[in-house]
């Protein structure tokens, strides 16, 4: 499971540098925003994404329409998106500091998220440590002196390492680049008991804030808030961080 939704993530990122976008697309998508025409980029940038022609630009923009339409929720997510895609967008970062506090969502991002960051370093580190472990063990035994106590110590360092590693990447995953990874995109989401409007509450849900989707049934989705709270979500309010 771990390596087909890092296959999946892969699909998504594999497109974040520099495209060749539908030229007539992509300019009439920024001609209609710069005209205020918001509705109408917001249709040409969503055909872009549904062909598949992701980048942080794209996602950027489209973040800015969102946000021009009064849906701060979408703005979140694809602001959240270009991040993903290009770190270093800087105006995706500001833009999307600015609607968090629009909508009060002041949550700090937690041990887990901080660590998440960077996940994709965790599994080269355990591999690297690995390969030193197995390369030093046999010397390590087999070797007298100051060299073989060198080895031992070095064997001792690389397990350390290595099991370390290997549970703070069972931990936290893909980090921001998990499959499940979602966001609310609605002003209005209770985290529920059980499948149905009616079902009592188990916390309210902030736009912009991150869940984890686990199973759906028909209208509903059983998730996992920031808080570790387990419970049930109306489908249309959240939405994956990678589409």
């Amino acid at each position: 499971m771990i390596w087909i939704r890092h296959l999946l993530v892969a699909s998504f990122l594999a497109l974040a540098g520099p495209l060749s976008f539908g030229a007539t697309s992509w300019e009439a998508a920024n001609e209609a925003y710069q005209k205020g025409k918001y509705e109408e980029a917001k249709v040409d940038y969503l055909q872009l994404v549904r062909a598949g022609q992701f980048s942080g630009d794209l996602f950027y923009n489209l973040g800015n329409v969102w946000f021009k339409l009064g849906d701060q929720g979408r703005a979140i997510l694809n602001y959240q998106r270009a991040l993903l895609l290009n770190p270093r967008l800087d105006e995706a970062g500001t833009n999307l500091r600015t609607v968090l506090k629009i909508v009060g969502n002041d949550q700090q991002p937690t041990l887990r998220d901080q660590i998440g960051a960077y996940a994709d370093y965790f599994p080269l580190l355990a591999s690297i440590s690995f390969w030193i472990f197995a390369f030093s063990l046999f010397p390590a035994w087999r070797k007298r002196g100051p060299l073989a106590v060198f080895f031992r110590r070095l064997c001792l360092v690389a397990g350390v390492i290595l099991l370390s590693a290997t549970a703070v990447s069972i931990w936290i995953g893909s980090g921001p680049k998990e499959a499940n990874r979602a966001l609310i995109i609605d002003s209005a989401a209770d985290l529920k008991y059980g499948p149905a409007v009616s079902a009592r509450s188990v916390e309210s849900l902030q736009t912009g804030e991150q869940v984890q989707l686990i199973s759906e049934r028909g209208d509903w989705t059983f998730c996992r808030a920031s808080t570790g709270n387990l419970g049930w979500i109306l489908t249309r309010k959240a939405e994956r961080v990678i589409p």
